[in-house]
């Protein structure tokens, strides 16, 4: 799904996605406010936003709370760069546990941690 974003970069990533046999274009929505209306029916797995607007990140989290499956890829304004946003669990391994460890652990000093 595509969303937020002028008529021709949405055609460019449209075709884009077009060209690949195992993705679907699954519809393209007005702006991030707009993606929940058109979401429903469809249930995209990633969510294209791009270059009209610059997008807050609450409005980035506010999307990824509401559905945490959901991956973003969102391309900058002029349309030359993107990021990419998702929710997902992160596991560090502590290794063997010692005070130092823990304190480490709790502090979230992962530098010192394993």
């Amino acid at each position: 799904m595509v969303a937020g974003m002028p008529r021709m970069l949405a055609d460019i990533v449209r075709t884009i996605v077009a060209s690949q046999d195992d993705l679907e274009f699954a519809g393209e929505a007005d702006g991030i406010a707009g993606i929940a209306r058109a979401a429903k029916g469809a249930e995209p797995d990633v969510v294209i936003l791009g270059g009209a607007r610059s997008v807050s990140k609450a409005e980035y989290d506010s999307l990824l709370y509401t559905w945490p499956r959901v991956r973003i890829v969102a391309i900058a304004p002029d349309g030359r760069h993107a990021a990419f946003h998702e929710l997902r669990p992160h596991v560090t391994q502590l290794g063997e546990i010692s005070p130092a460890t823990l304190i480490a652990a709790l502090r979230g000093r992962q530098e010192h941690l394993a």
